[in-house]
């Protein structure tokens, strides 16, 4: 459905929030939310811990996040992806990041997600 792309002065990063129409809309919204994820990191060959995923049922909504850091390249990344899900709809976000630069820039941009909720 399209994306935006939210960029600060000062951070390492930029923070990229899709929105997605969801085509399975019977699968609870937690459940959906980690498979969009795991399905997501698979097709762009990212390489991830699947213990790393934590998932959160938030009522209508499906919260699935990962956080990690990936240390077997020359240069390290700190990424931090967002699938947030309900009935119909789906947002993923995602930050990365040189580790050694990310600061408190990745926890501003980890508020900016919690702020965001779905309207009817």
């Amino acid at each position: 459905m399209g994306c935006v792309f939210l960029e600060k002065e000062g951070w390492p990063g930029i923070l990229q929030i899709s929105f997605i129409e969801r085509d399975e809309t019977k699968m609870p919204a937690a459940d959906a939310a980690k498979i969009l994820l795991e399905d997501t990191l698979e097709e762009r060959d990212v390489p991830f811990p699947r213990e790393a995923i934590r998932v959160e049922s938030l009522g209508d909504t499906g919260l699935a996040v990962i956080d990690y850091l990936f240390k077997e390249k020359e240069e390290p990344m700190h990424w931090r992806v967002w699938f947030m899900v309900d009935k119909t709809r789906a947002i993923m976000a995602a930050y990365v990041c040189n580790p050694e630069q990310d600061g408190t820039a990745i926890d501003e941009a980890s508020r900016i997600i919690a702020d965001m909720e779905f309207i009817p």
